[in-house]
């Protein structure tokens, strides 16, 4: 196996913005906790009943209001190391996309289980969309070497793999499993969106993958038919003077 790779990207300008909110609200929101003020989580994170009394603007603020520091820390280096070479990679327009696909489609599958499955609670943080950076960086940088808790040495493949084996499990038996589906959402969602842009690049689209499959679903039914003549009951000896195309 390869050595593990140290790489530090520079801080792209989006990241830098991105990080410069997400640890701006974390602290403001502590001063005001720790003064017995307003809780900036209830107001911008994520939950059914701040969109059912119309505070839609949590579907897209969720991710940059956060509980603890370490996971501020944290989820700011993987925007920096992660985030930062895949905006380089990209550009800033296309990356800003990504991003926005996985933060709605985490935040519409806890919705969506909140109003069904009735687990409450508040959705935070950037963990969704670190794991569907680590799904991009894991198709485009499959064979890199990353730290798996900072000691255990595995290609990047194989650690986006572990991460979403882990959310797997968190959602079945941890007690706030929605959050944890809402990020396999955003993980699944990612990798389907490059997916899609990548077929958009190779000039297929969906009529043709759907003819494509049509063809192939008629090519499976089709039976090749023998008439007497060609395939009678009692079978030839071969004649090796004039030999049949099935010889």
């Amino acid at each position: 196996m390869q050595q593990p790779q140290i790489h530090v990207p520079q801080l792209s300008k989006f990241n830098k913005i991105l990080i410069g909110v997400y640890v701006v609200a974390f602290i403001l929101n502590s001063l005001m906790v720790q003064g017995g003020g307003i809780n900036l989580l209830n107001l911008f994170g994520l939950s059914l009943a701040g969109v059912k009394n119309l505070a839609v603007f949590q579907v897209v603020t969720y991710p940059l209001i956060d509980r603890g520091l370490m996971q501020v820390i944290f989820n700011s280096l993987i925007l920096w190391f992660i985030g930062s070479e895949l905006e380089q990679r990209w550009g800033t327009k296309f990356y800003a996309k990504f991003l926005a696909v996985a933060v709605v489609a985490g935040a519409a599958c806890y919705l969506l289980l909140a109003s069904t499955v009735g687990i409450g609670g508040i959705l935070n943080g950037m963990t969704g969309v670190n794991l569907a950076l680590f799904v991009a960086y894991a198709i485009i940088y499959s064979e890199r070497t990353l730290l798996f808790m900072l000691i255990f040495p595995m290609k990047a493949k194989y650690f986006c793999m572990l991460l979403a084996a882990i959310e797997i499990y968190m959602g079945m038996f941890s007690a706030n499993g929605n959050a944890a589906w809402a990020h396999l959402a955003s993980m699944l969602f990612g990798f389907l969106f490059l997916k899609m842009k990548s077929l958009q690049a190779r000039g297929v689209t969906l009529s043709a993958l759907k003819e494509e499959h049509h063809r192939n679903k008629m090519r499976q039914k089709l039976k090749i038919v023998k008439d007497e003549e060609e395939a009678p009951k009692t079978p030839k000896k071969p004649d090796p003077n004039n030999p049949k195309y099935w010889q």
